[in-house]
C-alpha cells in the first residue's frame, strides 16, 4: 500500500486547527453538509413565511378568514415537507461521516510513531466537533418539535371549525406557539455556525 497520500493528508490535518468548536474536518467525513446547511436556511425562512401568516390571520382578520386560514395551512404544510428533507439530508449525512471515521482508523492502522499518534489525535479532534454539531441539532429539535406541534394541532382545529369564530378560539394557544419562533430561528443558527466550523468555513 502506498502511505505517501495519507501520511501527507495526516500532516496537512494537523495543520489545520486544534480547537474542538473550530476543527475542520477532512470533505470526505462531512460530504452533504453544505445541502444540510442550505436546506436548514430554507426552513428558517419558510419559519418565518409561516409565523407571517399565522399572525396575519390572529391579527388582521378579514372577512374571508377562510382565506388565510388556507394560507397558514399551505405555509405549513410547506415547512413540514421541507424540514422533512432537512432530516432525511442529515441522517444520509450522518452514516457518511460514521462510516469515514471508521474508515479514517483503519487507514491510521498502517501508519505509527508520531505520524500515527497526530493521525489520533485529528481524528479524536474531528469526532468532538462532529459530536458538537449533533448536539446542536438535538438542542434544535427540542425547541422545534413542540413549537410544529402547536401549529399543526392548531390547524387540525381550524379544518374543524374554519370560521372567524374557531380563528378567536385558536389565538390563545396559537400566540403561544408563535413566541417560539426566535428561539427556533436562534437555534437553527447554531447548528448552521458549527456546520461552518467543522467545514472549515466553506
Amino acid at each position: 500500500m502506498n502511505r505517501l497520500p495519507l501520511a501527507l493528508a495526516c500532516l496537512s490535518l494537523v495543520a489545520a486547527g486544534c480547537a474542538s468548536t473550530k476543527t475542520e474536518l477532512p470533505p470526505k467525513a462531512v460530504a452533504g453538509l453544505l445541502l444540510v446547511r442550505d436546506s436548514l436556511i430554507d426552513n428558517k425562512a419558510q419559519v418565518q413565511k409561516t409565523v407571517a401568516a399565522a399572525r396575519d390571520m390572529i391579527d388582521r382578520p378579514r372577512q374571508d378568514v377562510d382565506g388565510q386560514i388556507g394560507a397558514f395551512s399551505a405555509a405549513l404544510s410547506k415547512l413540514a415537507g421541507e424540514t422533512q428533507q432537512t432530516r432525511q439530508l442529515g441522517a444520509g449525512m450522518k452514516a457518511t461521516a460514521s462510516d469515514y471515521f471508521a474508515h479514517w482508523d483503519s487507514q491510521l492502522k498502517t501508519v505509527s510513531g508520531e505520524l500515527a499518534a497526530a493521525g489520533q489525535e485529528r481524528r479524536e479532534e474531528s469526532m468532538a466537533s462532529f459530536r458538537k454539531l449533533e448536539d446542536r441539532v438535538k438542542e434544535l429539535r427540542a425547541v422545534f418539535a413542540p413549537f410544529m406541534g402547536e401549529l399543526e394541532a392548531t390547524e387540525r382545529f381550524l379544518k374543524a371549525d374554519p370560521t372567524a369564530s374557531g380563528v378567536k378560539a385558536a389565538t390563545s394557544t396559537l400566540r403561544k406557539a408563535l413566541a417560539q419562533e426566535e428561539e427556533v430561528l436562534e437555534r437553527a443558527d447554531a447548528v448552521i455556525a458549527q456546520i461552518d466550523a467543522v467545514r472549515g468555513g466553506r
